[in-house]
């Protein structure tokens, strides 16, 4: 790739440990005008103001009248564009023209004092004089500030409001026709916030300068690093292919780069430390005015790539349709709850002993206003990260509690999101939720993630405790897909774990897989936890998890997720048959 900055070089020894786009992006007012040009305009307004002005105090009667005063307008404009000298010089123009030759009254010819018209040019200079050093320091001052602004001070690294400034410049220097002219990747340091927290500010932030440091001295086109965020690095820099596809190859060849440079360690205080990237990016074209849309862009590959658990997409228009549908989506779900558009679907579960069916796992399942079925994958990981994830829960549990109790269902099991273990003021009130449906806590399992123990191990001991002294069986759910260490399982008063459908799908083809199972059910048994295994499709997997020792299991070889009514005709046509 070539360098395609115009004039100069980068200068890697400016302010800024990094290579600068001045030399490009550099403050114009009148960007189509030269220098030079722009000199002589001025010139010409500040003459025709002081024109304008002499003519205004001749016509208005003379010098003895108020208006002389309007030749400091052209003096402050000196002082302003010309600086200490334009000021001097205009004063003084303006002192003489309005000096000897200007009469004190017109209307008599009567002209005023050698000393009047003197003293009054020494006014003008010394207003000029005095309004360079106010406009200088307030210059100063304005630089300091926007540094402030756009300099981050624990790092050296621009700062957001210079990536603002930068591409508001560079969104008016964009080549003509729709063909790509320069790219902005969105890096997010995914595990800063664990360094923070086990190592302090200091370090995280020392991190943050290396991998930048690194990265620009690895990037060899034209480029700008930012720090957009506390975990997130902006890097700006031109492409120079014409065409989409190999715009895109070097876009991800910047990417590539920060991804390298990330996962090598680099050395804080004696520490070897790495660091995961996820990045989105987006190719600025020359129809893009707007910044805020460009960002937006670049933030949206960036939350794509997060949402699926890769290290880096690219914007593509399909993700906004996506989005805005999924948000319109969301804001539907409190409505739904209202409207009655959830439903509980009910999954048996089946005790491999005895064959018997002993209880449910309950799955929710939205019906929309036209009565179609929208996916859980559509909206529940949204609303397990927001608010919404409580009154879904409770919406669950009450379902569940009057179906237990008016319908004499079996032990049903119900799922927790991270944000559910780590409200307190659900767990507590459960036992009480539980109890005014005229169910018993014996009579609900409920069922939390891996991902609990991770984000707040202490916290979520301390939920799994409080529903288990009010009576709630609990159990880890999707085990073996997350962290869960059997330090973990020692400590957490579980009473059961659900072993994840990924460990079965090989169990008749691999023995490595009947292995890993046999180890975890074993790991389980030894901590006297019950083992239900999950996503049994076959007859040779239930044999199998049979003999291994599990004690419950469920999955299509048995029964689908069924509506109530289906469900409990499901548990008498199978009663029947044994």
């Amino acid at each position: 790739m070539v360098n395609r900055v115009q004039g100069s070089p980068m200068n890697r020894q400016s302010s800024s440990y990094f290579p600068t786009f001045e030399n490009i992006w550099h403050s114009q007012k009148w960007p189509k005008i030269s220098g030079s040009a722009r000199i002589i305009c001025r010139l010409l307004i500040v003459s025709a103001l002081l024109a304008a002005g002499t003519w205004l105090v001749y016509s208005t009667g003379g010098t003895g009248y108020a208006y002389p005063y309007v030749i400091l307008v052209p003096v402050l404009l000196s002082a302003v564009w010309f600086g200490s000298s334009g000021a001097v010089l205009s004063s003084v123009m303006g002192g003489l023209l309005l000096g000897p030759l200007m009469p004190l009254d017109v209307s008599t010819s009567t002209y005023q004092s050698t000393e009047n018209w003197l003293a009054r040019t020494a006014f003008f200079l010394l207003i000029g004089v005095f309004s360079t050093g106010l406009f200088q320091s307030l210059r100063l001052a304005n630089k300091r500030h926007m540094q402030a602004l756009e300099i981050d001070q624990k790092t050296g690294l621009r700062t957001q409001a210079a990536l603002s400034r930068d591409l508001e410049r560079l969104l008016r220097r964009v080549r003509p026709g729709n063909t790509p002219s320069s790219a902005i990747l969105l890096l997010r340091m995914q595990d800063l916030w664990e360094i923070l927290q086990s190592m302090g500010a200091e370090t995280a932030e020392q991190v943050v300068k290396n991998l930048a440091n690194r990265i620009s001295q690895n990037i060899k086109i034209s480029h700008q690093v930012y720090r957009f965020s506390k975990s997130e690095l902006a890097i700006l820099f031109y492409v120079a292919s014409q065409e989409d596809v190999d715009s895109q190859k070097e876009v991800s060849s910047v990417f590539e780069i920060a991804q390298r440079i990330g996962e090598e360690e680099t050395t804080v205080n004696g520490i070897p430390l790495r660091v995961q990237i996820v990045a989105g990016s987006y190719l600025i074209r020359e129809n893009d005015q707007n910044k805020e849309i460009v960002l937006n862009r670049a933030r949206t590959g960036l939350s794509v790539a997060i949402e699926n658990n890769v290290p880096y997409r690219r914007y593509d228009p399909m993700f906004d349709q996506k989005t805005a549908e999924r948000v319109q989506l969301i804001a539907r779900v409190r409505d739904g709850l209202e409207n009655q558009e959830f439903q509980l679907f009910y999954q048996p579960k089946i005790c491999l002993k005895t064959g018997q069916h002993v209880g449910s796992e309950a799955l929710l399942r939205w019906f929309n206003h036209e009565k179609k079925m929208v996916m859980p994958g559509l909206f529940m990981p949204k609303v397990e990260s927001t608010t919404l994830i409580d009154p879904v829960t409770r919406f669950v549990i009450a379902r569940a509690c009057d179906n237990i109790r008016s319908q004499n269902l079996m032990p049903v099991s119900v799922n927790f999101a991270i944000n559910n273990l780590m409200n307190l003021s659900l767990i507590d009130d459960l036992g009480r939720m539980v109890s005014s449906y005229g169910a018993n806590p014996e009579s609900l399992e409920i069922e939390i993630t891996e991902g609990a123990l991770i984000r707040d191990p202490t916290q979520a001991k301390a939920a799994v405790r409080r529903l288990r002294d009010q009576g709630f069986k609990v159990s880890l759910d999707d085990f073996g897909t997350g962290y869960s260490s059997f330090q973990y399982l020692t400590n957490l008063p579980l009473s059961g774990l659900k072993i994840d459908r990924a460990f079965v799908i090989d169990l008749e083809t691999s023995a490595d897989a009947r292995t890993i199972m046999e180890s975890m059910i074993s790991m389980a048994k030894a901590l006297k936890l019950e083992v239900t295994v999950e996503g049994i499709e076959t007859e040779e997997q239930r044999k199998i998890v049979t003999e291994l020792g599990a004690d419950v299991a469920q999955g299509f070889h048995y029964s689908r997720p069924l509506a109530l009514h289906e469900y409990q005709k499901w548990v008498k046509d199978r009663s029947q048959r044994l």
